[in-house]
C-alpha cells in the first residue's frame, strides 16, 4: 500500500506540480532543453546512488543528447514573429 501511495503522490503528482511551477520561471526553449537532458541526469544519479553502469549504447545516446543540447543552446535565437 505504501509503495502505491508513494508512486501516486510523489513520483507522479508532485513531479507534475513541480514541473508546472518550474516552467513558469523559465522560457519555453530553456524548459525544453532541461527536459531533453533528463535521461542524462537520470543515468548519472542512478550511477551515483545505485551503482548502475551504462552500456556502450547508453554512452553513445548520452553523448548525442549532450551534443544536441549544446548545439541548440549555442545557436542564436530566431527573431520573434510579429
Amino acid at each position: 500500500v505504501f509503495a502505491t501511495l508513494w508512486t501516486g503522490l510523489v513520483t507522479i503528482a508532485y513531479t507534475i506540480y513541480a514541473q508546472s511551477v518550474g516552467q513558469k520561471s523559465v522560457d519555453a526553449v530553456a524548459a525544453n532543453l532541461i527536459y531533453t537532458v533528463q535521461p542524462v541526469y537520470t543515468s548519472i544519479i542512478a550511477w551515483f546512488l545505485l551503482g548502475e553502469r551504462l552500456g556502450p549504447e547508453g554512452y553513445v545516446g548520452s553523448t548525442i543528447i549532450a551534443c544536441a543540447v549544446f548545439l541548440a543552446s549555442s545557436s542564436p535565437s530566431p527573431e520573434p514573429r510579429q
